[in-house]
């Protein structure tokens, strides 16, 4: 698999924080806010359907803005089995960027730190469920959709992979 490159987008030097829940409540909370402002607020998912129990053993990312500590952006990624494969696949998920910083190739910078520790981790695969205006950004990342469209949190999705060894 490629290395991602781990140079920051044209930001401030950035601060990357990567977590599990019980370890580091402070930054979940923060994380968790984030994804409540673009998903709950902005997209109006419902508050039961952001929040699950994946977050207990999930991998957290969180972006921070290194003057004002501001949460700028956020994801996640586990271990999932899936159907009857041997071996799980990574699994990535609640991808977040602030609204300020979009379109600023944050998303792309923290979507490599990402890729790069499922490399670290040694999966063969990464997976996501993208919500379709957002395809292209992963497709450029590599992703590729399969299967039907389907809804989740009532807006259309795809699921995508990448494959990386």
């Amino acid at each position: 698999m490629p290395q991602f490159s781990n140079s920051p987008p044209a930001l401030p030097s950035l601060i990357l924080r990567q977590f599990l829940k019980a370890e580091a409540p402070a930054d979940f909370e923060r994380a968790l806010a984030l994804r409540l402002t673009v998903f709950v607020e902005e997209q109006a998912v419902p508050l039961e359907e952001e929040r699950d129990e994946a977050d207990e053993t999930a991998l957290h990312f969180l972006v921070l803005h290194p003057e004002t500590q501001e949460s700028l952006a956020t994801g996640r990624m586990m271990a999932y089995q899936e159907g009857c494969q041997m071996r799980p696949v990574a699994k990535i998920g609640r991808v977040a960027v602030s609204k300020s910083m979009r379109g600023q190739g944050l998303g792309e910078w923290l979507m490599r730190q990402i890729l790069n520790a499922i490399d670290a981790e040694r999966f063969d695969q990464a997976i996501l469920d993208a919500q379709v205006q957002a395809l292209p950004f992963y497709e450029k990342l590599g992703f590729m959709a399969e299967g039907d469209e389907f809804l989740d949190a009532g807006i259309p999705h795809y699921r995508m992979r990448l494959v990386l060894s």
